[in-house]
């Protein structure tokens, strides 16, 4: 993903601080690893600056990698420089200043230039008096030397305030309290400005469930209004389809009871079945035995009945006996 060009006074201040940077700045690997973690750099590039042999061609690969990092990155890397390097970001500091103010000053020329319709003609000359007098002068009227490195107090100290006291704590909470700007001029304390304000875009962004900051077509209130709304009816929604689930959920608790109540009634039924069936069961051995004995009883009286016919015949009568009992 291609990032967004980094400021052409950022650029130039870097440029400016070359020297500085190849005599003191040491590129480790936890000063590396530093940059990675606060999105200065990538992985792939802090593997690139390790593979360079001396402390110099590290430093000097790093300034090449650093004006493609984007907008944020110079004010990133003066934070980091700010620990262990203080000298160097105060330098950072004042070089950016001179660059703002050159800028400022030349677009004035030119915007005046246009404004009276006059072509400026030793643009080298003037440039060089801006660099060597103008600027020179413009920051020890705001307070700022470039030899001492002291900070304007003029323009920045309230608007250190204002950052510290109510952009801060708006952003962070409370905690945002504890964390105080270190010694910034105007232009990076601007540039502190405008990054907290689009860190409070995104987070409006998150909250109000925008995928762009674009789409803030309307003002912060009415937008926060009308998601409460989109809430409210979300709310309300989920309210309605709750009844619904408990309806149905009341539905299948008195169902469920039926078939409880009806599963008792069967386990009734069921339980008296099989009393009635060892009745029957008893019944039907006691016809069993009853059966058993008649049928005992009538082999007896067969064999009562041969034996009689026997001895009648011998005597010489004849029992007339009918078929059923033969």
């Amino acid at each position: 993903m291609l990032l967004p060009e980094m400021d052409p006074r950022e650029k130039a201040t870097l440029k400016n601080c070359l020297n500085c940077f190849l005599e003191d700045l040491d590129p480790s690997l936890t000063f590396l690893t530093q940059m990675v973690c606060s999105g200065v750099i990538t992985d792939d590039q802090k593997d690139r600056i390790e593979k360079q042999t001396t402390r110099q061609d590290k430093v000097i690969t790093l300034l090449e990698i650093l004006p493609r990092r984007g907008p944020r990155a110079f004010r990133k890397f003066v934070g980091i420089l700010r620990a262990d390097y203080s000298w160097i970001s105060e330098k950072l500091e004042q070089e950016y200043q001179v660059q703002d103010f050159t800028m400022r000053i030349e677009n004035a020329l030119e915007q005046r230039a246009k404004k009276m319709g006059e072509v400026i003609k030793d643009r080298d000359y003037i440039n060089r008096l801006i660099t060597e007098a103008v600027v020179p002068l413009m920051m020890e009227e705001c307070g700022t030397s470039v030899s001492s490195g002291a900070v304007g107090s003029g323009f920045d100290a309230p608007l250190k305030d204002i950052i510290n006291d109510h952009l801060i704590p708006l952003l962070s909470g409370n905690n945002g309290r504890r964390t105080h700007l270190d010694s910034m001029h105007s232009g990076m304390l601007l540039d502190k400005v405008v990054d907290i304000i689009q860190d409070l875009k995104e987070k409006c962004c998150k909250t109000l469930s925008l995928s762009d900051v674009t789409e803030f077509h309307s003002s912060l209130p009415i937008l926060i209004e009308t998601r409460l709304q989109e809430l409210r009816d979300i709310i309300s929604a989920m309210k309605k389809e709750n009844k619904k689930i408990k309806k149905a959920e009341e539905k299948l608790i008195a169902e469920n009871q039926k078939l409880k109540s009806d599963l008792v009634t069967q386990r009734v039924e069921v339980k008296k079945g099989k009393t009635d069936s060892l009745k029957q069961s008893a019944e039907i051995k006691k016809l069993k035995d009853q059966v058993q004995k008649t049928k005992s009883d009538n082999d007896k009286l067969k064999q009562e009945l041969a034996s009689l016919r026997e001895q009648m015949s011998k005597a010489g009568m004849d029992l007339q006996i009918s078929s059923d009992f033969t």
